[in-house]
């Protein structure tokens, strides 16, 4: 398994040698490393040194606890607010950052802390916590976390029934019960309340292939595969998807188009891996999920009937974590990662103990001395991505807030200063230069903002934005035939952008090219009287070279 999770990590890091943002790459890749080493720290901490073993599961509690108190707190005011209703619950980003990810984060530690249940289940606190998980993931309404529980509840189940009469006979009495009583209350709800009717429309397959979550996410996994298509070998670059995706156009994403909204992740991991380290990395990535099963069934087969429950929780844990890497991008957040970690580690250290194939065992004192070495190195790439992270986000914060008001100097300022080979490009993949090419412009300053923009540009060449603002540059500086081809690669990105068709317009009639200046004027549907302003002026145009 170690060999596997380095040559991920070791494939990502070469990928920082061709993917065109150096800072994406090169952060994407040291996650893949704490993946590595944090799983090679649970291994080491489980198989020899049974103290600090034990700190596991009460580390485990506290971190449960927290994830649970931090959406719990803002699902209370945004109820009290705005109400959970419809788009609602997005405003609960819980511990994670994004209701989906929170809920998932929710889900790991869940099937993490049922691990140890059986050391625990008389003690009343573990079910008023395992309940209070389910009551959140509930709440939070994350489809592909439902599916997840649903098939760790299935494989549970399933093994209950199919075992030995006394774990049938628990299935049977308790277990079995408690799921009809919950169907029944949650019918119940359903038919009475409109939040329950909410729920089941929700959760209807046919609703959701209609809804726009379903359709944003084919369209974007579409794109993704139009990328995959040119580069299926060696992929973009660890990190450099989101720079690529709006390359291919996003014609046929609304929010995308019509409110600006911008994609930074594909919303199924595999096909992400895929699009940035190519097919390779889809195999290194697929290979740890595949041993892993592997190793389940092997340690279920060979383990003595009162660990084989330990080995269904295992199994049905990691099936989780993959269904919801089909829907979600867990691999992207680090307590995802470490969840990870500690799940494959678990199952290493649960199937070393069938076997002789002691994890430390296998390499010697010089190896161990040599490759401890090795790691510490890599660990030091941590120090300067964290640092002008740290920077970067905190300049980011300030731009954002500032962005709306006339404050250019701070603004400009803080993208400076924020921006390094590093971190160039904020959370939404737009360049620090922009902003300070933006705040140049509104002062008057159209040189200095020409060549921020250009910077802007060779940082991400396909944001239409980027190049609607270098072309309106050049037309403030006149120069008309540099800034139509720039504007026609905004709209070829984006075909409703009408902010660039009035602008493509706008240098056609300054060139004289009146035809294709009311061809771009005609396009336009969103302000019509900016339109009839434009007609006329083509108009009179036109009548005076007659």
């Amino acid at each position: 398994m170690d060999g596997l999770l380095f040559g991920f990590y070791f494939l990502n890091l070469i990928s920082v040698s061709w993917a065109d943002n150096f800072g994406e790459a090169i952060f994407t890749s040291q996650k893949c490393l704490l993946l590595a080493i944090t799983y090679l720290a649970f291994r080491l901490i489980l198989e020899e040194d049974k103290k600090y073993a034990n700190y596991l599961f009460p580390i485990l509690i506290g971190t449960a606890i927290i994830a649970c108190v931090v959406p719990t707190v803002q699902l209370i005011e945004v109820a009290t607010t705005t109400g959970l209703d419809g788009k609602g619950v997005y405003n609960v980003p819980g511990y994670s950052g994004h209701k989906n990810l929170a809920s998932s984060f929710l889900f790991l530690l869940f099937s993490l802390l049922l691990f140890w249940f059986k050391e625990l289940n008389k003690k009343p606190w573990i079910y008023l916590l395992l309940g209070w998980v389910l009551i959140l993931i509930l709440l939070l309404r994350t489809r592909a976390v439902y599916l997840a529980i649903g098939a760790f509840a299935v494989m549970n189940m399933a093994y209950f029934l199919l075992s030995n009469s006394e774990l049938r006979q628990l299935a049977l009495r308790r277990i079995l019960p408690a799921v009809v009583v919950l169907v029944i209350a949650g019918g119940a709800i359903i038919s009475l309340t409109g939040a329950g009717q909410q729920y089941l429309k929700y959760l209807n397959p046919t609703t959701y292939s209609q809804s726009a979550s379903a359709i944003e996410r084919t369209f974007v996994w579409y794109k993704t595969w139009e990328l995959i298509k040119d580069q299926p070998v060696i992929g973009y670059g660890s990190g450099n998807w989101k720079l690529f995706f709006p390359s291919k156009n996003i014609e046929g994403g609304f929010r995308m188009q019509e409110k600006d909204l911008i994609f930074t992740r594909v919303h199924n991991d595999y096909l992400e891996v895929w699009a940035e380290v190519g097919t390779v990395g889809l195999l290194l990535f697929g290979s740890i999920f595949l041993l892993a099963f592997w190793q389940v069934w092997k340690g279920f087969r060979r383990s003595k009937p009162s660990f084989k429950i330990r080995w269904v929780l295992l199994g049905a844990t990691l099936l989780g974590f993959c269904i919801i890497s089909f829907f979600d991008f867990p691999k992207e957040r680090i307590e995802h990662l470490v969840a990870l970690a500690l799940l494959l580690a678990l199952i290493g250290y649960e199937r070393s103990k069938e076997s002789s194939d002691s994890f430390v065992a296998l390499a010697s004192k010089k190896q161990q001395m040599f490759f401890s070495g090795a790691l510490l190195l890599l660990l030091l790439i941590n120090l300067p991505v964290g640092y002008y992270r740290y920077i970067g986000d905190a300049a980011s914060k300030q731009i954002i807030t500032f962005r709306n008001s006339d404050q250019f100097k701070v603004i400009k300022d803080n993208a400076t200063q924020g921006n390094s080979i590093w971190y160039n490009v904020d959370p939404m993949v737009i360049p620090l230069d922009w902003y300070a090419g933006v705040a140049e412009y509104s002062m008057g300053n159209f040189e200095k903002a020409k060549g921020l923009f250009l910077d802007a540009y060779e940082v991400n060449p396909y944001n239409f934005n980027v190049i609607n603002n270098l072309a309106s540059t050049l037309v403030q500086l006149k120069e008309y035939e540099n800034a139509i081809p720039l504007y026609l690669k905004a709209l070829q990105i984006n075909s409703k952008f009408e902010e660039g068709m009035f602008n493509l317009a706008y240098s056609y009639y300054q060139i004289a090219a009146l035809d294709e200046a009311l061809f771009w004027v005609n396009k336009t549907q969103g302000n019509p009287e900016k339109k009839s302003v434009f007609l006329q002026q083509i108009q009179d145009a036109v009548n005076a070279k007659e």
